[in-house]
């Protein structure tokens, strides 16, 4: 599995120690043991230069079945296990939202394979821990504004785009100009104007690519 930018690597880092914010965000979930730490980013593999687009979603949902983390890795190492289980999830198009994404990254990049799109593309959540409510309308800006507003500094040149309501509302909190586009995962993925919103963020990228 290609590395992650070392410089993205650093900023999120500090949510495996774990997180500061922890014991004050009460939706939050962690436990190693049952698949619950940060994840659900992904991309930014060589020169933040190199990166187009950055795809915002809201928060990574409850782990798949048999996911789990050993609680006595160093932070590093729980980074590093949570990134190969995402892209794992990608590569093989585990769900729906997974696969999504995938045909989302061909439309920009037809030529490219699943790695080298990666190379171009930053994929990142508004929150980086699985709240409680998978599917709730749960909001805490904390975290857009500690992790996700670092995260979109490093990367100034590349189109944001914000998939769904909670997304959206993450990027206002870290004060990041975006475009607006449907979830990609159900049920919003599945509402009818889900695939043309797709389809004008896909445009607005292609046109500053």
């Amino acid at each position: 599995m290609p590395d992650l930018n070392p410089k993205l690597f650093n900023v999120l880092i500090d949510a495996y120690r774990p997180c500061w914010q922890m014991t004050t965000c009460k939706q939050a979930v962690w436990s190693p043991e049952r698949g619950y730490i940060p994840r659900g980013f992904l991309g930014a593999t060589k020169n933040l230069s190199d990166v187009k687009v950055v795809m915002v979603f809201s928060e990574p949902g409850h782990p798949h079945s048999g996911e789990e983390y050993d609680p006595n890795q160093s932070p590093e190492r729980l980074l590093k296990s949570g990134l190969q289980h995402v892209h794992r999830s990608f590569r093989c198009g585990r769900d729906p939202f997974h696969r999504n994404v995938r045909w989302f990254l061909s439309q920009l990049f037809p030529n490219l394979d699943f790695d080298e799109q990666l190379e171009h593309a930053w994929l990142t959540e508004g929150r980086l821990c699985s709240i409680k409510e998978e599917t709730g309308t749960t909001k805490d800006p904390r975290c857009a504004k500690h992790y996700l507003s670092q995260q979109l500094k490093m990367l100034p040149k590349a189109t944001v785009v914000g998939f769904g309501g909670k997304a959206q509302y993450y990027l206002r909190q870290a004060g990041v100009e975006h475009e607006k586009a449907y979830a990609l995962s159900p049920p919003g993925a599945n509402h009818k104007p889900a695939r043309p919103s797709w389809e004008r963020a896909i445009a607005k990228v292609r046109a500053l690519i």
